[in-house]
C-alpha cells in the first residue's frame, strides 16, 4: 500500500467538516460567556446586532451550540412577519449553510432541545409549560375569614370578618 492511498481516507475525512461524529450540545449563558471570553469568538450580542443591521429583522430567538466550534442559531422576524432561521459560525461570523453537516447538526440539536439529557433549556421549557394555565385556585391573600384568589366559585378575599 502506498503512502498516497493510505492518506486518502484521512484527507476525505478532513473534508467532511469540523463536526463529523462530534456531539452538538447547547450552551447555557454562563458556558457561552466563558467560551467567548477564553476563545477568539464573536459574542452573540455582536452577531445579533450585525444580523439586524443587515436584514432589518427583529431577533425572536438566539441559541448557542458547540461541537468542535461554537455556532449560533438565530431566528429573526422579517418586516413581512415571516421568520427566518440563520446559523452563524461564532469563530468566523460566516453564515453556515443549513444543508451542510454543521447546519443539519445545529438544526437537529435545536429541534431536540440541544442537550442529550434534557439540561437547563429543556427544564425551563417544561417548567414554563407546567406553570401555564389557571388563574389561581388557592387560599391566598384574604386578610380576614375568606379564601382569597380564585376566579369563580369561592370567596374572594375579604378584608374583614365576613360581615356586611
Amino acid at each position: 500500500m502506498s503512502l498516497r492511498s493510505a492518506l486518502l481516507p484521512l484527507a476525505l475525512l478532513a473534508l467532511t467538516g469540523p463536526v463529523l461524529g462530534a456531539t452538538m450540545r447547547e450552551l447555557d449563558g454562563a458556558e457561552l460567556r466563558r467560551v467567548v471570553r477564553e476563545s477568539d469568538l464573536l459574542g452573540l450580542k455582536q452577531v445579533i446586532t450585525a444580523l439586524v443591521r443587515q436584514t432589518g429583522g427583529e431577533p425572536v430567538e438566539a441559541r448557542a451550540f458547540e461541537a468542535d466550534g461554537v455556532f449560533y442559531r438565530i431566528v429573526l422576524k422579517k418586516s413581512d412577519g415571516s421568520l427566518v432561521s440563520m446559523i452563524i459560525d461564532a469563530g468566523t461570523g460566516e453564515q453556515v449553510a443549513k444543508g451542510s453537516a454543521v447546519g443539519k447538526q445545529v438544526a437537529a440539536a435545536a429541534e431536540t432541545g440541544g442537550k442529550a439529557k434534557g439540561g437547563k433549556a429543556q427544564a425551563a421549557r417544561e417548567n414554563a409549560n407546567g406553570n401555564a394555565g389557571g388563574n389561581g385556585n388557592g387560599n391566598g391573600n384574604g386578610n380576614g375569614n375568606g379564601n382569597g384568589g380564585g376566579n369563580g366559585g369561592g370567596n374572594g378575599g375579604g378584608n374583614g370578618n365576613g360581615k356586611n
